[in-house]
């Protein structure tokens, strides 16, 4: 059983207290919603459980220990930011093929991308798709096996609703297989899920 956990997490921007006090705990196979205005601090704290931060006070620990002195912890999870991650001058398959150099294994891309209906543009270069086909495909990413947690910041915007679905299908599958989930999102969303902050 996997843990993770904030104390008294608190982080400054300059002068500006951008995070003050945060505490929660998430165990395996729960989601935890961050949810918050724009600016509220949600993807900073994304980015401090990310260790893309490491300047601030208080305290974010995975199983006890500190993810600033974890070796292994920065290989345990998977970002997906606001923005996507493709190159937009490669096709959706060169961009995919990447992807797997990176993350160490091949996936059958053509027939996964079938579940949004996007396998009939493999061809095609990332910046002709619509904001919402970019963002199912940045999506795919959680397709690779290796991790324990997933950090989604904003997922569900420009998704439809049947991707919304899909995306929640998926989640729950995470955190059956016994995953931790932390997403933001300043919209209402269409499931309840484990836990939820506001910041």
């Amino acid at each position: 059983m996997n843990e993770l956990k904030t104390e008294n997490l608190s982080c400054k921007r300059g002068e500006n207290v951008v995070l003050n006090n945060i505490n929660f705990s998430i165990k395996s196979g729960e989601t935890l919603v961050v949810k918050g205005r724009n600016g509220s601090g949600k993807t900073t704290l994304l980015r401090i459980l990310s260790n893309f931060i490491t300047s601030y006070d208080g305290k974010a620990l995975f199983n006890d220990i500190s993810i600033l002195e974890d070796n292994l912890y920065n290989s345990k999870f998977n970002l997906i930011g606001q923005k996507n991650s493709l190159k937009e001058n490669l096709s959706i398959k060169k961009n995919l093929e990447l992807w797997d150099i990176l993350f160490n294994e091949v996936l059958d891309h053509e027939k996964l991308l079938e579940h949004n209906n996007l396998h009939h543009f493999i061809n095609r270069d990332a910046g002709s798709l619509s904001d919402g086909q970019k963002k199912c495909i940045s999506l795919h990413r959680l397709n690779y096996k290796k991790y324990d947690l997933w950090f989604l910041d904003e997922p569900f915007v420009y998704l439809d609703e049947v991707n919304t679905h899909l995306l929640i299908e998926k989640i729950n599958q995470f955190n059956e297989n016994m995953g931790i989930v932390i997403l933001t999102s300043n919209i209402s969303l269409p499931k309840n899920f484990h836990k939820e902050i506001n910041i």
